[in-house]
């Protein structure tokens, strides 16, 4: 598959570069919509095909409409989405998509149609008839009024209320303040927010929905005067605290730390720094906001995430539908137009004026909510350490998601296949257990804590087994010791980072307590520090890897007795700056 690059060139970094980078992703999204919902792209997902294609209908909106609000034309694209939209929410018409249950796809879409009507009513609204505005305003009315999943999803009724507002529509107010307290009790420290309630052992994650959806959500609400002025300066104060931890996500070359459920929206990862414009929050530095945003826009313009048509695939870095949660069709990407927001602001902006500045080089942070400590490399890279658990529903590839010891985002990560071998496994910065040496456990649940500048995770994989794994950073290596009390016999395969395996270039080495490999310009090496152990490469199962189609993972193997054992390794992944030889 091509890159955007590829078939559009670069982005040219100013504001009219990004307004052209926009009408090149939701181009192909808004024409194939308006074919109709048979025409849509065909994808495995746990929705029905009116809302997948209502996601395909709806997610541009959220770049059109910033880019609207900014005084940008795209009268074609807008042509193409109100008769879309419109029919989608006619009942007389054959395109009609339904009104939206609770807890359903459609509540979420109808978040963007409310941000639409708020801020560009003179696209997607002034233009209908009676008619059509009276069944636009019936669906809205429906949504704000429906019962959304409790976590980020109650930003969805509030924003439909918005736009209802907006237009002259009255709403029921007892409901969204209801809405809006709900989100108050998911704020935790530093600006950070959890994903929904948590049990005290097993906490709601902190992941991107705390940027591209609490913050997102909250800055617009607040740009538009839409909640109470205490609320709004909440809103706002916590991102102005959450921009200092998130900032060390971001890798000098743009890549964001891929970690936790809905990567498959890419250009949303890093959405909360152009939102910061559209509500004119100050946050960071602009022309360090300004770099964070550009560098992240070119990072994916230049990932193979495009079909023939410009239109963007299904997966991460390439795709790969595999990897990406049940969740996601054919038209989920485009929330990833969320990242165009910034066309909002005006072109004498400081985000738009500012020339783009590099990260702060500040090698090592601690952050308490996320229960992460990141790590930069000197090349720019950025390792996590993670004590995060799985989520407690099944998300596919939800404890690869959220459970690893580490991320990076050099190296990416692998989501597990299916099949009880440590192919499709793929255990890459993870610890395997096995008590058959065939079907295999990893950490998916437990406690944490960060002591000092150590992550500290304590697990059990079974009754009569307990795990203290203890993290911490080694110059750009991290050392991972576990502590392991078991009563049965167990075999132990513990993971690197994996790297691209191609035929001529990826080198690999193996021996008493140590593997290796080598590809594509990365190198990566697991160390065992304790005796028994030895290096081993396994061969993940090709399309298990968000960034590489195909990949080796450096691995030690050992089995214990039942008894008391202590583990420790050193783990490091980075850019080899010398030539590669053939394996």
């Amino acid at each position: 598959m091509p890159s955007l690059h590829q078939i559009h060139g670069a982005v040219s970094a100013d504001r009219e570069g990004w307004f052209s980078a926009l009408l090149a992703v939701v181009s192909p999204a808004t024409r194939t919509a308006a074919l109709g919902p048979d025409r849509q792209p065909v994808h495995a997902t746990n929705h029905d095909p009116g809302a997948t294609w209502f996601e395909l209908v709806a997610r541009p909106l959220w770049g059109l409409a910033a880019s609207a609000a900014g005084g940008l034309r795209a009268d074609v694209q807008w042509d193409e989405l109100r008769n879309s939209l419109t029919a989608a929410v006619d009942p007389a018409h054959p395109w009609y998509i339904g009104p939206p249950p609770d807890l359903d796809q459609r509540v979420v879409e109808s978040a963007a149609v409310g941000y639409a009507l708020a801020v560009a009513p003179h696209e997607l609204w002034e233009p209908l008839t009676g008619r059509q505005r009276d069944h636009l305003r019936d669906w809205l009315s429906v949504a704000a009024n429906a019962t959304p999943v409790d976590n980020n999803w109650h930003f969805f009724p509030v924003l439909a209320a918005t736009g209802l507002r907006a237009v002259g529509v009255q709403v029921e107010e007892a409901r969204v303040s209801a809405h809006l307290d709900r989100l108050e009790e998911f704020a935790i420290a530093d600006g950070w927010y959890a994903d929904g309630p948590g049990l005290p052992a097993r906490s709601a994650p902190r992941d991107y929905y705390v940027p591209f959806g609490f913050h997102f959500y909250g800055l617009l609400l607040a740009s538009l005067d839409a909640v109470d002025p205490a609320r709004a300066a909440r809103f706002r104060s916590r991102a102005a605290e959450f921009a200092q931890q998130f900032q060390h996500w971001f890798a000098d070359d743009g890549a964001g730390l891929p970690f936790g459920r809905s990567l498959g929206y890419r250009l949303a990862q890093g959405s909360f720094w152009p939102v910061l414009a559209a509500a004119d929050q100050p946050a960071l530095p602009w022309d360090r906001v300004r770099g964070l945003a550009q560098r992240h826009l070119d990072w994916w313009w230049r990932q193979p995430i495009a079909a023939e048509d410009g239109g963007l695939t299904v997966g991460y870095a390439y795709p790969n539908t595999g990897v990406v949660e049940q969740y996601l069709a054919g038209g989920s990407p485009y929330w990833g137009t969320k990242f165009f927001s910034a066309l909002a602001a005006p072109a004498d902006h400081p985000f738009w004026t500012a020339a783009p500045a590099a990260l702060s080089q500040e090698r090592v942070t601690v952050q308490p909510a996320p229960v992460m400590v990141l790590n930069r490399s000197a090349d720019g890279d950025v390792v996590a350490l993670n004590g995060q658990h799985a989520p407690l529903w099944n998300a596919r590839g939800g404890a690869a998601k959220y459970a690893k010891f580490a991320y990076s985002t050099l190296a990416g990560i692998s989501v597990p296949t299916g099949g009880a071998d440590l192919e499709n496994s793929a255990f890459d910065s993870a610890l395997g257990l096995s008590d058959d040496d065939v079907h295999w456990r990893t950490r998916t649940s437990g406690s944490s804590s960060l002591d000092g500048s150590a992550v500290v995770v304590d697990w059990e994989p079974w009754p009569d087994v307990t795990v203290s794994s203890r993290l911490w950073f080694d110059g750009d290596a991290h050392v991972r010791e576990h502590r392991i009390v078991t009563g049965r016999t167990l075999h132990i395969a513990e993971g690197g980072f994996c790297v691209p395996w191609l035929q001529v270039e990826t080198a690999t080495s193996t021996g008493d307590g140590t593997a290796s490999a080598t590809g594509s310009g990365i190198t990566s090496s697991i160390t065992s520090e304790d005796a028994g152990r030895t290096g081993e490469i396994v061969h993940p199962m090709p399309g298990s890897h968000l960034y590489f189609p195909r990949t080796v993972l450096p691995t030690l193997r050992s089995e214990l007795a039942p008894g008391e054992h202590v583990l420790r390794c050193r783990v490091e992944v980075g850019r080899s700056h010398g030539s590669t030889t053939s394996a």
